[in-house]
Formats: structure tokens, C-alpha cells, sequence
């Protein structure tokens, strides 16, 4: 393991509310009934089965084992829930521990709309093209705000996704919303312009089939936007802390780099226009390509001096976090958290503002 910190004790690095300790709770009562099912894979870029262990837990405190892939360098979780249990874990368990609530709610549609904008930029700089009149599908979509950015640009949306709470939420906003997965877009009378994967393929069990899959319901010169949580963006990604272990989440069945992803990618049969470590990623149908570039020793020298980083007393960063949970935690007690809280939100959504702009730099 990376670190002592990483074996596992039970106990969440995050402070979760009463919703995300029932939820905590029932996903462990599941595991322990082996109501939820794990299962061990071969890597799916490399077919590999010698993986190194990295982690044991996740900043929830639940039982996930982090591994690293030798022969390509992906992480991964391994073993995993099947698919079977992972669908049930969406169905009654994902949002209540992720968001801390049940249902959608007009500030998370309003955020996607925000990120929305980020991704149209992004997508309008690299590609020099006006993103107009065109056909839009969001898999995973969640609520449609990202959709409804583009259709308030002029272009015609279509958005899937396994929440139907989060799909209802949208469809009452007039998108056209549908729960479902990527099958269903065999039923659709013309073929998207852009498919968009927003923080989706890191949750998915087997990404090379899903792009594989994606490939028959695309024109040539069709778009698909990726965009994963890039475990290289930790040493500036301010959102955790700089540290993997609370990036770590058991929803989260890979962790790409930017290498790892080309690697996926091209093995599915498609090239990569433009993308960065953050990740945001743009891709075109290409070769079929299933040579990869193992990217292990420069992922795990990285990790380690990510590491190696956190333990310096000194460093600013995490000196200045520390100082400000503290003032959360003593918030709480003296009965001023509301006043935090307010603080935080205002902190917290100036930075993914931030965050999602720097997509287009």
C-alpha cells in the first residue's frame, strides 16, 4: 500500500451527514449479507491479472481495494461489485451517499448548466467549429442541465441516464430525458453529432465494451466528449485536498490518467483530438488500435511523491484546510454552523466555477 492510511479501519476521511451514514451503513449491512456481490476481473485494457495493491479503503470508510495494473498502469477497483450489485447500489444507495440527498434539486440542475457552458466552450475552442443545430446525447445525464446549456444554443438534446428521480427532474424542464443505458440509443431516427460522457466511464464495469458498443450508433465525423476525474490533476485539484484517499470512491470502479484513457480508447477504435490530465477529452471514430503504453512507473513515481508531498509539515495547502475544517467542526459546536455552511457553499461553488472553466485552458 501507498501508506498505512490507506488499510483499512471503517472510518470515512469526509464528515458525512445522517443521510450519508444510513446510506454508509445499509452498503455495509449489504456487503457483509453478500447482498452485494464482488467479483475478480483481468484488466480491461491489458487482459493483465497482476495488479499491485494501493488502497483498502475509500474516503467513505467502505471496503474498496484500489488496485494498479503492472503490465498497462489503469487503476482500478479489483475485486469489484458485479453488475448486478452495482445496479442495485445506483438504484437505492449512490445519490443518498454521494450528494447526501434524495432527490434533484434546482442548485445541482443550475451547477450542471455552469459545467454545461464549460464543456460547449471546450468543445467550440478545439474543434474551431460553432456548435449549433446540432444533435446532442448525454449518457448519464442526471438531471439534463448540461443538455439544457446546449439546447439553449439551438441544438436538439437527447439524455439517458439509471436515475429516474434525477430523469423526472429534467423532464419537467421540458428535455427529453429517458432512463435507460447506451442501448437505447438503437432506437433513435438519426445519429448524434456528440455523444457526451461527463463523469460517467470511471462507473461503468467494462468502458472498452461501452465504447465499442458506442461506435454503431455514430456518423464518421461524430463527437464524443470524455471527461473522468484525472488522478494526475491531484497535485492541483484543490477539490481533494491533493490527497488520492479522498479521491478514492467505491462508485468509482477506474481512475484514468490521460494515458490510460488514450490507451481504452484507441483500443475501442478511437483517436483523441484534444484532452488534458484534468480529464477533459475529445475523441473522433479512428483505428482500432490495441498496442498500449504502459504508464505504471510514471503513475506510481507520481503517487508516491504525491505522498510524500502530504507528510511535509510544512505544506500550505494543507495547513490552510486544516484550519478550515476546524472552523467547521467548531462551528458546529457552538451553534454558528449555518453561517459555515452558507461560507462554504459560496467557496465551494467559486471553485468548480473555476474548475469547469479551466476545462477550456
Amino acid at each position: 500500500m501507498l501508506n498505512k492510511r490507506y488499510k483499512f479501519d471503517g472510518k470515512p476521511i469526509l464528515q458525512l451527514n445522517e443521510i450519508q451514514l444510513e446510506s454508509k451503513k445499509v452498503v455495509e449491512d449489504r456487503i457483509k449479507s453478500k447482498e452485494y456481490t464482488f467479483e475478480k476481473v483481468n484488466c480491461v485494457v491489458c487482459n493483465n491479472s497482476d495488479f499491485e495493491l494501493l488502497a483498502e479503503k475509500d474516503r467513505y470508510g467502505l471496503h474498496v481495494s484500489t488496485v494498479i495494473c503492472k503490465e498497462c498502469g489503469l487503476l482500478q477497483t479489483n475485486p469489484r461489485m458485479n453488475q448486478e450489485s452495482y445496479n442495485k447500489f445506483y438504484d437505492t444507495n449512490y445519490r443518498k451517499l454521494y450528494k447526501g440527498s434524495e432527490i434533484a434539486t434546482e442548485e445541482f440542475f443550475n451547477f450542471q448548466k455552469i459545467h454545461g457552458k464549460a464543456i460547449l466552450d471546450c468543445i467550440e475552442q478545439r474543434t474551431n467549429e460553432r456548435f449549433r443545430n446540432k444533435f446532442v446525447v448525454e449518457i448519464g445525464t442526471g438531471a439534463g442541465g448540461i443538455l439544457q446549456t446546449f439546447k439553449d444554443n439551438n441544438n436538439k438534446v437527447f439524455g439517458l441516464d439509471l436515475g429516474s428521480e434525477y430523469i423526472n427532474f429534467g423532464k419537467k424542464k421540458g428535455l427529453d430525458l429517458n432512463v435507460g443505458t447506451i442501448k437505447k440509443l438503437k432506437e433513435l431516427k438519426i445519429k448524434p453529432d456528440l455523444i457526451i460522457y461527463s463523469h460517467v466511464l470511471e462507473h461503468i464495469l467494462n468502458p472498452y465494451e461501452e465504447l465499442k458498443e458506442l461506435r454503431k450508433y455514430l456518423k464518421k465525423d461524430s463527437l464524443v466528449y470524455i471527461e473522468v476525474p484525472g488522478v494526475k490533476d491531484l497535485k492541483l485539484n484543490k477539490s481533494y485536498n491533493q490527497d488520492l484517499l479522498m479521491y478514492l470512491q467505491n462508485a468509482h470502479v477506474y481512475h484514468f490518467s490521460l494515458e490510460t484513457l488514450k490507451n481504452i480508447t484507441a483500443k475501442a477504435g478511437f483517436s483523441m483530438l484534444y484532452g488534458n490530465e484534468r480529464i477533459g477529452s475529445i475523441f473522433r471514430i479512428g483505428n482500432i488500435n490495441k498496442n498500449y503504453k504502459n504508464d505504471y512507473k510514471e503513475t506510481m513515481l507520481f503517487l508516491r511523491n504525491l505522498e510524500e508531498k502530504r507528510r511535509n509539515p510544512f505544506n500550505l495547502f494543507r495547513i490552510k484546510n486544516k484550519v478550515l475544517y476546524s472552523l467547521v467542526s467548531l462551528s458546529k459546536k457552538t451553534g454558528t454552523f449555518e453561517i459555515a455552511r452558507k461560507l462554504f457553499k459560496i467557496i465551494n461553488n467559486t471553485k468548480q466555477h473555476l474548475y469547469y472553466t479551466k476545462l477550456v485552458s
